[in-house]
């Protein structure tokens, strides 16, 4: 079976233009994540690459995002910027300038009634969107995060780090950190400090990179997962967010003699992780349907279900390790953790996970391709486009973009096709990848000092 192009890109249409089901109002206020998983999938399906030919080899093929719609969508998303460093998740969050409370001398700003509204995955998001946004040009690229307060944003998410290392989600109103200890939230660090270059500059808006990988390198567990914190039970979104953070670090500081120090250094036994993530994947096979029990008590096979089932003895033999292989299998889905059932976006976890371990460290692994891309296809794929979380479910905006980063990240650059080649670290296609890299470069003219700020 293929990737059915055609049906993800009206179903991700149909998100676009017009009002989401009764079922994300509870998301209202992750408005900035609706947006980034529905402009990520139409970026991801009409890049460059996705084309096997320009449908005009002079031009450059069409993208899904209209270009009118590029300004305003900008424009919006800038809007949720809050003054105290940071994004908003929803416009509800944004409140007018008049509301002030008074003067924050460490930050040398004005602060407002809601600091707390402001929030580490917004802010991620909110930077990956103006990269998506952005245009080719040169101009474009200058302008990618021009109006990004870079100062105000680095001394706000380096108040969001914990003295343990991990990052919390928000400051709250009495100014203390709010929030779990989520890999995710080191991960969006990481990937916010790399994109607004807080290692570069003055280095006082850096915040603690020793700690951050230090409490990663903790929270790798005893089966080799990597857990939400210490003493944590693993979880394959934990291990992709751990590897993809302490990548990133490696990115930022462009050491050409260390380039996985970070990565090495903050997980203690990269094999038990791949063995953890590998073990993730299993065969997937249809519940079977209850037999129907004719007059006589007999099921359709003609045996009768008042009988024990035929039970293991000590003479039954039991296959050795060495011989077990899912070459076999046609299907095979992935879990986050064990004892749970397949799951389209673990795909993409487990994957991403591994094929940046792969990349960056001989030895490492990948998965079956061909078995994971089945299960997405065959049985998690909608038939109105999109993928959903389980099969029989119905799509969502957050599996059916993962599931297309999932079938990109698998194919590498083999490429899926409709697809475009997919960045495994900052989870967008290439191009725009490419994009936010351009607009990193710009991000250090003109900025303010901290001394200035």
């Amino acid at each position: 079976m293929e990737l059915d192009t055609a049906r993800h890109i009206r179903y991700f249409q149909r998100c676009y233009k017009s009002v989401l089901p009764h079922h994300y109002t509870a998301n209202d206020s992750s408005r900035l994540a609706l947006a980034y998983f529905i402009l990520a999938a139409f970026d991801l399906l009409s890049s460059p690459s996705s084309y096997t030919s320009a449908p005009d080899s002079s031009a450059t093929p069409p993208s899904l995002i209209p270009a009118a719609d590029r300004p305003r969508l900008r424009a919006w998303v800038l809007s949720l910027q809050h003054r105290s460093g940071g994004f908003c998740g929803s416009p509800q969050h944004v409140l007018p300038r008049e509301i002030r409370r008074g003067y924050d001398g460490e930050l040398r700003v004005q602060t407002a009634d809601d600091p707390e509204n402001a929030n580490i995955a917004a802010t991620y998001f909110a930077l990956m969107l103006l990269g998506i946004l952005a245009d080719e040009s040169a101009e474009g690229a200058a302008s990618t995060y021009r109006h990004v307060d870079r100062v105000a944003t680095l001394k706000w998410l380096k108040r969001l780090q914990r003295p343990d290392g991990s990052f919390g989600e928000l400051v709250q109103d009495d100014g203390t950190i709010g929030g779990g200890r989520d890999m995710r939230y080191c991960y969006m660090a990481s990937t916010i400090r790399w994109i607004l270059r807080g290692n570069h500059g003055d280095r006082i808006l850096d915040f603690d990179v020793h700690k951050l990988v230090a409490y990663m390198r903790r929270s790798q567990t005893f089966d080799g997962g990597i857990a939400e914190s210490e003493m944590g039970e693993s979880h394959a979104g934990y291990g992709y967010c751990a590897v993809s953070a302490l990548s990133i670090l490696d990115l930022a500081e462009e050491d050409a003699e260390e380039p996985n120090k970070s990565l090495q250094a903050g997980i203690a036994d990269i094999p038990a992780l791949v063995h953890y993530l590998v073990c993730r994947q299993f065969a997937y096979t249809d519940e079977e349907e209850d037999e129907e029990e004719d007059e006589d008590g007999e099921n359709e096979d003609g045996e009768n279900e008042g009988e024990p089932p035929e039970t293991l003895t000590t003479d039954t033999p039991i296959p050795e390790m060495a011989t077990l292989s899912i070459d076999y299998v046609n299907i095979a889905g992935f879990s986050g953790r064990l004892n749970k059932i397949p799951d389209t976006c673990y795909t993409w976890w487990v994957a991403g996970a591994l094929r940046i371990l792969d990349a960056a460290l001989p030895g490492a692994t990948s998965v079956d391709r061909a078995s994971g891309r089945a299960f997405l296809l065959e049985k998690t794929q909608h038939v109105i486009g999109g993928f959903g979380k389980h099969v029989d479910r119905p799509p969502d905006v957050y599996h059916s973009y993962l599931g297309l980063a999932a079938l990109a990240t698998m194919a590498g650059d083999e490429k899926e096709a409709g697809l475009g080649l997919f960045d495994v670290r900052l989870c967008i296609g290439k191009e725009a990848a490419a994009r936010v890299a351009r607009g990193r470069d710009f991000v250090l003219a003109g900025a303010p000092r901290t001394e200035e700020a």
